[in-house]
């Protein structure tokens, strides 16, 4: 049992509209506009294919007053993603400074990512193929800020497959979470001794549980805990459209 297919990775950004207008502008559509569950009062974007399958999403918490991050031990040095949108390999910085490697391809998904870590402490838990490379190490350890990665997530298709994830990363010692509900699918979540956040995320239920697909990403999406402060939590975010 070796995770080996992405499910997605979370970054931060300074400002939601102009990582709006820059992932849409790289092919990517916007398929759920929510908040950060454990932060509700700050967007949370996730940008994939129409639908937001699974190894497509690359998300974003906004954190609009946060200094800039700084790469180092324990985050991403760069994110692989594909896009219709280019004839030939391309690397680029979207407006954070966060380093993207763009490849050709006829729908947009993810590729691969480059951790800032140490390879020996995932050989086991990874699968041999699973699209992660390690770059040149740094010892100091990351600022999480605009501009970075705040965790990569990897697929697991079922809720019996993440119990299992649940009850190995325990014998482990890497001191899992509980499951948690993040409304689109269901997470655990543990620390890499090199301090990467690692989620283990299941296929299901998907984002069109709460959103028709003709209509993807263009309301405010928020989980049902969060009801009773849809009010409040539009009148303080930015709109962006």
């Amino acid at each position: 049992m070796r995770l080996a297919g992405l499910h997605h990775v979370t970054c931060v950004c300074a400002d939601a509209q102009r990582t709006l207008d820059f992932y849409r502008g790289i092919g990517f559509s916007l398929v759920k506009k929510t908040v950060n569950f454990d932060d509700p009062h700050s967007y949370h974007l996730y940008f994939g294919d129409g639908v937001g399958h699974p190894g497509t999403l690359i998300t974003f918490f906004e954190w609009p007053r946060a200094e800039r991050g700084r790469l180092g031990r324990g985050t991403l040095e760069s994110i692989g993603l594909e896009t219709p949108h280019v004839s030939e390999p391309v690397e680029l910085q979207d407006p954070d400074g966060l380093r993207l490697r763009l490849e050709p391809s006829e729908a947009p998904r993810l590729h691969d990512v480059a951790v800032i870590g140490n390879p020996d402490l995932y050989a086991g838990l990874f699968a041999d193929d699973a699209p992660l490379s390690f770059a040149e190490p740094i010892e100091d350890a990351a600022l999480v800020g605009p501009g970075t990665t705040h965790h990569i997530a990897w697929r697991v298709g079922t809720d019996d497959g993440q119990q299992a994830w649940l009850e190995r990363l325990t014998e482990l010692g890497l001191r899992p979470t509980t499951v948690q509900d993040r409304k689109y699918f269901r997470s655990i979540y543990f620390r890499m001794p090199d301090g990467v956040l690692i989620e283990i995320a299941t296929d299901e239920p998907g984002f069109l549980v709460d959103e028709p697909e003709e209509t993807l990403g263009q309301g405010l999406s928020l989980p049902p805990w969060l009801g009773d402060e849809r009010e409040t939590l539009e009148r303080e975010l930015t709109p962006i459209e």
